[in-house]
């Protein structure tokens, strides 16, 4: 019988370790956020992390997860799970009185969790610094996440 062909490589504990924390963390924190919300955030960011990584990142070959020929367990939890969970614990603790607070302590939080994902050895940078990775957190945290739920708000009563 053949082995399914789905990679565990070096580093692998960290995303899993990681990505545990983060949904746990999101399951269990106090909600400012409706649970259709989460849902909204939570499958919209995996969707565009993966779209992007699939457009650009892969085609341009700027960075490898884990083997660069196989996709697995880093994967589903560096594009789906990881960014989809702080991006619904920041937008539940996101206020307008607030904003530039968690925009800073989100980019840097996000960076630091990208620098020990090549620290640990599943991310091999080719074309790509962690840093370049600023200004897309800025915007993201500062403007799209913000927008994301006004415009699901917008027509809740």
């Amino acid at each position: 019988m053949k082995q399914p062909d789905f990679a565990l490589t070096q580093g692998w504990w960290y995303p899993a370790i990681l990505g545990s924390v983060l949904l746990l963390f999101m399951i269990f924190m106090p909600k400012r956020l409706s649970w259709r919300e989460i849902y909204i955030t939570f499958s919209l960011i995996g969707y565009i992390v993966w779209t992007v990584d699939m457009t650009l990142a892969a085609p341009l070959d700027i960075f490898d997860i884990g083997h660069p020929k196989k996709e697995g367990l880093p994967e589903i939890l560096l594009f789906s799970v990881i960014p989809s969970c702080l991006s619904v614990i920041y937008l539940n603790y996101y206020s307008q009185e607030k904003k530039w607070f968690y925009v800073v302590l989100f980019v840097v939080v996000s960076l630091i969790l990208e620098w020990v994902t090549v620290k640990v050895g599943l991310m091999e940078l080719k074309l790509w610094k962690t840093w370049w990775s600023t200004p897309v957190h800025f915007v993201a945290y500062a403007y799209f996440l913000p927008w994301h739920l006004k415009f699901i708000r917008r027509n809740q009563a």
